[in-house]
C-alpha cells in the first residue's frame, strides 16, 4: 500500500475509532457500536469480528467454567443455532472469567460437549469492550458495522415489555387470540435472518441472572489511569519503537507523546484484533524467541491508557524523544564479507517480475557463515529477498530448483530488522567456488527510487559441529486455485524426514490470502503434537520464527503443513476477491511453503546438504 493510501485508511480509521471510544467512555450507556477485535479460540484458530462479514449476523454467548447457567442453558444455546445458525447467523462463545485458562476451558468443553468455538479472552479487554459483565450474557453484532444489535440473556423479556417465552430464545406457543409476547432476543435474530436488521436500534435487555465477572485490572486502572512516562513509554520502546522510528518500516514513528497520542485510538485498534504487534504466532504453543509477544499486562495497560483519554501524566521528560533513528551501523560489527548488491532503479509504478543476482565468491576455501544481516537499500521498495548457496555452474539461464541450489541461506522480509544469529554450533556451509544467488521482489510505490541493499556474512573461524539446513515443504503451483470469495480454502503439505532432525525454526509462507498456518509433527509412535500455529498470517511479515528450545524430531517423523486462505472481499488484503487465485510468483498470486529448520545430530554432515 502506498504511503497516500495508507494515510488515507489510518484517517478513517482513528475517526472511526475515536466515535467508539467516546462512546465507550460513557460507562453508564453501553455503546451501541464496538470496536473491531480478535481472539484466539480454543481450537487455535483466531476469530476476527470484520472477517466474519459474511454471516448476516454473529452470536456471543458469555461463557465461565463455574457458572452452572451456562451448563445447564447448554441445551439451549445448541436448539438456538439449530434453528438460525442455517440462516446466516455465527455462535461464538466468549470466556473472560480470570479464573478460567486455556487448559481448564479445554476441559470443560470437552467435558460438556460444548462444540461452539470458545473465544479465550484472557486480557479481559474483549468483555469490556463489548460492555458485558456477567457469564450468560448475549451480545448480537451486525460484523460488517460493529453495531449492537442485542445485549441480555437467553429468554428474559425486553425491559417494559410483558409476555415471555419457552425459555429457549423462540416464542413461546400462545392462543391466537392473545397479543404475541416480547421475545426480543428472538425478534432481532428472526429480523436479521429475514434481511430486516438495518434500521434495528439495540435492544437491550436487564439480566439479574448470569454469573458476575470480576475486573480487577481495569478497577485497579480507573483508580491509577497507567502513566505515560513510567507505565506506556517503557512498552512501546521494547515491542513497537524498533519499526516505529525515523528510518523505520513502520508507517510512523513514535518520537513524541504528541505523536502516540495522535495515533492512539488505531494503536487501540491494532491491539484489540492481535495486527500488531506483528507476532503472529499462538503464544500458547511453544515459545519462539522472535515472537514479539506481549503480555496480557501489558496490553490492558496500553489499552486502558487509551480509553482514559491518553493523558500526558507529570513527567517533565518524553522518553520516546530519546529514541534515536535507525542507521545503517552493522549490528554484530563490521561484517566479514559485504555483499554490495548491484544498484536497481525501481519505477514509479507497473509490475516488477523476480529476478535473481548471482554473485560470485572470492573465497579460497570453504566458509561457514555464522551470522547474517542484510540491510535494504530502501525498505519502501524491497518486499523480500531470498538467499541461496548455489553451485559453480549455476548460470543466469538457469531457475533457482532444488537441484541446482546447495542450501538455503537467509531471507529478508518486512519487518526483519535485526542481524541473524545461527544457534551456537550450526554454519550454513559455502564450499570453495560456490555464488551467492540473490532473488529479488520490488514493489512499486509511486516515485521512481534506487535500492542499493547491501548483505554482510560473519563468518565461523573454525568449523562448526553442524550445518543448518532448511527444507521447503511446498504444494503450491498448480495445485493451488482458490475460488473467488472463497473464505475458508483449505491446503495442506507434508514431508517425512529420514534422519534425526534437530528442529530450530519455522517459517510459513502465503500471499496476501493467507489466513492460518500450522506445522503438526506425527511421530512414529503415531503421537500427534501441533509445533506451531499461526492463526492470524499477514503476508507484510514473514520472519523466521526461532524455537527458543530447539526440539528434536527422530527419525521417520511426518510434519504437515496446513493453510487456510480467505479470497473473500472480508480480507481487506485481498487484491481481487472477485476472481479465483491461482499459484505463481507474484504477490497476487499465492504461494504455499513451510519452511522447516533443522540440524542433522549424530549425522556426518561433511557431504549431506539436505
Amino acid at each position: 500500500m502506498n504511503r497516500k493510501a495508507w494515510k488515507s485508511n489510518a484517517t478513517a480509521l482513528m475517526l472511526a475509532t475515536s466515535v467508539v471510544l467516546a462512546g465507550a467512555a460513557q460507562a453508564d450507556s453501553p455503546p451501541s457500536i464496538v470496536t473491531d477485535f480478535g481472539l484466539i479460540d480454543h481450537q487455535g484458530a483466531q476469530q476476527t469480528l470484520t472477517r466474519l462479514g459474511d454471516n448476516k449476523a454473529v452470536v456471543i454467548i458469555t461463557q465461565a467454567n463455574s457458572c452452572a447457567e451456562n451448563v445447564e442453558n447448554l441445551p439451549k444455546y445448541k436448539l438456538l443455532r439449530t434453528t438460525w445458525g442455517k440462516q446466516g447467523v455465527k455462535f461464538l462463545m466468549l470466556n473472560s472469567s480470570k479464573d478460567d485458562n486455556l487448559a481448564s476451558v479445554r476441559k470443560q468443553a470437552s467435558l460438556y460437549d460444548i462444540d461452539f468455538p470458545i473465544m479465550v479472552d484472557d486480557s479481559q479487554l474483549v468483555a469490556e469492550n463489548l460492555h458485558v459483565s456477567k457469564a450468560g450474557e448475549i451480545v448480537v453484532l451486525d460484523p460488517t458495522s460493529r453495531r449492537v444489535l442485542y445485549r441480555g440473556p437467553l429468554d428474559r423479556a425486553a425491559m417494559g415489555g410483558g409476555g415471555g417465552d419457552d425459555g429457549d430464545g423462540l416464542p413461546a406457543a400462545r392462543p391466537a387470540t392473545r397479543e404475541k409476547p416480547s421475545t426480543p432476543l428472538a425478534d432481532v435474530l428472526a429480523k436479521v435472518a429475514a434481511g430486516n436488521a438495518k434500521d434495528l436500534q439495540t435492544v437491550s435487555v436487564d439480566n439479574p441472572k448470569g454469573c458476575a465477572l470480576s475486573f480487577p485490572v481495569k478497577e485497579m486502572h480507573a483508580q491509577r489511569v497507567p502513566d505515560y512516562a513510567k507505565d506506556v513509554a517503557p512498552i512501546l520502546k521494547d515491542k513497537c519503537a524498533h519499526c516505529h522510528v525515523q528510518g523505520g518500516i513502520g508507517p510512523f514513528a513514535m518520537s513524541s507523546y504528541d505523536i502516540v497520542r495522535g495515533f492512539s485510538p488505531m494503536i487501540r485498534e491494532v491491539l484489540l484484533t492481535k495486527r500488531m504487534p506483528p507476532a503472529q504466532v499462538d503464544p500458547t504453543v511453544n515459545h519462539f524467541e522472535n515472537a514479539n509477544y506481549m503480555s496480557n499486562k501489558e496490553l490492558q495497560t496500553l489499552v486502558h491508557w487509551v480509553d482514559a483519554g491518553s493523558p500526558r501524566g507529570n513527567s517533565k521528560e518524553d522518553p520516546m524523544k530519546g529514541i534515536k533513528p535507525i542507521d545503517s551501523e552493522w549490528q554484530l560489527g563490521p561484517p566479514d564479507f559485504i555483499v554490495d548488491v548491484p544498484a536497481y532503479e525501481v519505477p514509479a509504478t507497473g509490475v516488477i517480475d523476480y529476478f535473481n543476482h548471482i554473485i560470485d565468491l572470492p573465497f579460497a576455501e570453504d566458509k561457514y557463515v555464522r551470522a547474517v544481516q542484510f540491510i535494504p537499500g530502501d525498505r519502501r521498495v524491497l518486499h523480500h529477498l531470498l538467499s541461496y548457496m548455489s553451485s559453480p555452474d549455476y548460470s543466469r539461464a538457469q531457475p533457482v530448483t532444488e537441484e541446482n541450489v546447495r542450501d538455503f541461506l537467509e531471507g529478508y522480509a518486512p519487518g526483519k530488522t535485526d542481524a541473524t544469529v545461527f544457534p551456537k554450533g550450526t554454519g550454513v556451509y559455502v564450499p570453495k567456488g560456490f555464488k551467492l544467488v540473490l532473488q529479488m521482489h520490488y514493489t512499486t510505490m509511486g516515485k521512481p527510487v534506487t535500492d542499493h541493499t547491501k548483505v554482510g556474512l560473519y563468518f565461523h573461524k573454525k568449523t562448526p559441529e553442524h550445518k543448518y539446513l532448511t527444507h521447503p515443504i511446498s504444494n503450491g503451483g498448480n495445485a493451488l486455485n482458490i475460488p473467488a470469495g472463497e473464505g475458508e480454502h483449505k491446503m495442506n503439505g507434508s514431508y517425512v524426514f529420514k534422519d534425526n532432525i534437530m528442529l530450530y525454526a519455522l517459517r510459513p509462507h502465503m500471499h496476501y490470502r493467507g489466513k492460518a498456518f500450522r506445522f503438526t509433527v506425527i511421530y512414529p509412535d503415531q503421537h500427534r503434537e501441533v509445533i506451531m500455529n499461526v492463526p492470524n498470517y499477514n503476508f507484510a511479515w514473514q520472519p523466521t520464527y526461532r524455537l527458543t528450545e530447539p526440539k528434536f524430531v527422530p527419525a521417520g517423523s511426518r510434519i504437515i503443513t496446513d493453510g487456510v486462505y480467505d479470497n473473500s472481499k472480508y480480507n481487506l488484503a485481498n487484491p481481487d476477491p472477485t476472481s479465483a487465485a491461482v499459484g505463481g510468483p507474484q504477490s497476487w498470486h499465492e504461494m504455499f511453503i513451510g519452511y522447516v529448520t533443522y540440524t542433522l545430530p549424530g549425522k556426518n554432515e561433511k557431504s549431506a546438504s539436505r
